[in-house]
């Protein structure tokens, strides 16, 4: 049984080009097993360390606010969108912590690729101050980190998920979860080639896709 941390939030930034079944998983399976009070998910407007979207940052928006409308422990948030310009996590941690106050528990779920290329993202070793790191890792999967990495590691790895609960941020926690062979690549090549992406992402976004003509 998990112990609920009061007022808690995880949030869980990404493309989303689209959002699919992978992505909802996560979130809920988070929720569900460390007890956090919500999870907002956060479209960026321009990823700092991938190609351009291949539809509008608007698009994305409502393709996740379509996905999440059963759920209400899940949200979207709006702000990297509105804010426009490359998409820098520490910018919005700041944004959320001010919002939030100094003592309420902030999470920010990464996937375990994200992780990896930590030390490329602006002012990534201030990312604690501001909230802890929850690593999505892969099932039986040991990565080889970079001397920066395991310093940080070293550093910052709680020794318990519960830590997490106990502080608004600080701590550093790796967690496998799930896994669901989905990617949106994956569901951007089967529409672009015409062939059905049924099942690999909730029906209205599914539906949102194909009134559009997304990706094709």
């Amino acid at each position: 049984m998990t112990t609920k941390s009061l007022n808690s939030l995880a949030i869980m930034g990404g493309t989303f080009d689209p959002v699919h079944n992978g992505h909802l998983r996560t979130a809920v399976e988070i929720l569900d097993r460390f007890g956090y009070s919500s999870l907002k998910l956060i479209p960026c407007f321009q990823p700092v360390h991938k190609g351009k979207p291949g539809v509008s940052p608007q698009q994305r928006l409502d393709m996740v606010r379509l996905a999440i409308s059963g759920d209400a422990r899940l949200s979207v948030d709006a702000r990297e969108i509105e804010r426009e310009g490359p998409s820098y996590s520490i910018d919005t941690l700041k944004n959320i912590r001010a919002e939030i106050g100094a003592d309420t528990p902030l999470i920010m779920v990464l996937g375990m690729d994200s992780f990896l290329s930590l030390p490329t993202w602006s002012q990534w070793q201030e990312l604690t101050k501001y909230a802890h790191i929850f690593v999505v890792s892969r099932p039986g999967w040991e990565p080889d980190l970079i001397s920066e990495l395991s310093a940080f590691c070293e550093k910052y790895r709680a020794n318990s998920s519960y830590e997490l609960q106990c502080a608004p941020s600080g701590r550093l926690w790796f967690e496998t979860l799930t896994p669901l062979g989905i990617s949106s690549s994956m569901i951007r090549s089967l529409a672009s080639k015409n062939e059905s992406i049924a099942y690999l992402l909730p029906e209205p976004v599914q539906e949102y896709i194909e009134q559009h003509q997304l990706y094709r």
